[in-house]
């Protein structure tokens, strides 16, 4: 009998090709831009959690100055993390601004103190070098591009420091400005000397921009984090926080999924009004169909039978309405990450991500929005009384 229903319905849909595509239409609107909202949310959460792990790491933990502001800079001692145990090693960034004197140029520079491990800490920390060789022996500097026309210095070129005397050795490729990864500050306008020789320029307590701390692959995270945070108050650092892996995809995820989820609901509107379009169809057909529904009781039907006649047909507009914005949405959302990664030139571009979940859920609540919108309509179709539908012109 459900099948027998089922056949009924596709015919009757069928039988109203044009208002019932206008009618899935009004779904398809609502669908394909729910759809393409969470795909491109879900494509760029993914997106950040790969970079994000890229850049830090499932085993590091992050020690900045509170709400990441990396122009506060924060008191520590990076060998004491060091040596705390289930620690593997440890980083620092820092930076101090110095009077700089060159061939042709002088000011006041940000210079940069270079450890070794950063390379294999900070991915984005990209020390590509357009002539000379990286730094090996104390004495030596390399010039950010701007830096070295500032200061009118080339390889081999002698620059003072602080009153310092350092010889140039390489001069860094004209890149674009660093993000976290170098503290905020372009790789363009710095020097870069050892950390070693940074500390002996400034003596005193070693003030950084944040610290990179990677733990053993056995380590206890929390009992790591209690000495890190032991070590903060020992020095009398206050204004610091720990940040994981884990923190910074759940924080910056929070953030997409809230702005996620406010979008999809003003599209969810779109939705709602295919839905009462189908409800409006719906209507029609009940009123068109009075007599033939009267027949199908005549001939037996009962209210129930003539109830899921409606709403099999109401849900099946919806499902059509449904299946098709999900293709046209994630159309829409690979042409719209095309456009804004070509557009804005990103660096590392994302694709938007069709879940199986995403999916199912289209499907399911566009069948359900149909089927719901039809049921005021089915309902007054099961309850007509025979005589009278028969009567009806």
């Amino acid at each position: 009998m459900l099948f027998d229903l089922f056949r009924l319905s596709l015919r009757n849909i069928r039988h109203r090709g044009l208002r019932s595509w206008l009618t899935v239409i009004g779904i398809l609107i609502g669908t394909a831009a729910v759809v393409a909202l969470i795909s491109i949310g879900q494509g760029l959460q993914r997106s950040i959690a790969t970079q994000v792990e890229r850049i830090v790491g499932y085993n590091t933990i992050l020690v900045t100055s509170r709400g990441l502001n990396l122009g506060q800079r924060i008191r520590l001692d990076i060998e004491a993390i060091r040596a705390i145990p289930g620690v593997r090693n440890a980083i620092a960034l820092r930076t101090e601004t110095a009077y700089v004197e060159g061939p042709g140029g002088k000011g006041f520079l940000t210079v940069f103190g270079y450890d070794p491990a950063m390379e294999e800490f900070v991915a984005e920390m990209d020390l590509t070098l357009s002539a000379g060789r990286a730094l090996q022996n104390p004495g030596e500097v390399l010039l950010g591009s701007r830096t070295a026309r500032i200061l009118g210095a080339d390889v081999g070129s002698t620059v003072s420091i602080e009153g310092r005397k350092f010889t140039v050795v390489g001069v860094l490729q004209a890149q674009r400005a660093q993000g976290f990864a170098g503290g905020g500050m372009p790789l363009v306008d710095v020097l870069v000397i050892s950390l070693s020789e940074l500390r002996e320029l400034f003596p005193g307590p070693e003030l950084v921009q944040y610290a990179v701390v990677r733990l053993a692959d056995q380590a206890d995270v929390a009992a790591v984090r209690e000495a890190i945070r032991a070590h903060l108050a020992a020095v009398g650092e206050r204004n610091a926080t720990l940040t994981d892996f884990e923190d910074l995809t759940r924080n910056i995820q929070s953030v997409i999924r809230g702005v996620q989820a406010f979008l999809a609901g003003i599209a969810g509107i779109a939705l709602l009004v295919g839905g009462v379009g189908v409800m409006n169809t719906m209507y029609t057909a009940v009123l068109e169909r009075t007599r033939e529904i009267g027949i199908l009781k005549a001939v037996g039907a009962k209210d129930v039978h003539v109830l899921l006649l409606f709403l099999f047909e109401s849900g099946l507009m919806g499902l059509a309405g449904g299946a098709l914005g999900l293709l046209i949405g994630f159309g829409v959302a690979w042409v719209a990450t095309a456009i804004v990664s070509r557009v804005f030139q990103a660096q590392s571009a994302f694709s938007p991500v069709l879940s199986l979940a995403l999916v199912v859920g289209a499907l399911f609540f566009s069948f359900l929005v149909g089927a719901v919108a039809g049921l005021f309509p089915a309902y007054r179709a099961a309850r007509l009384p025979p005589v009278e539908a028969l009567r009806y012109e």
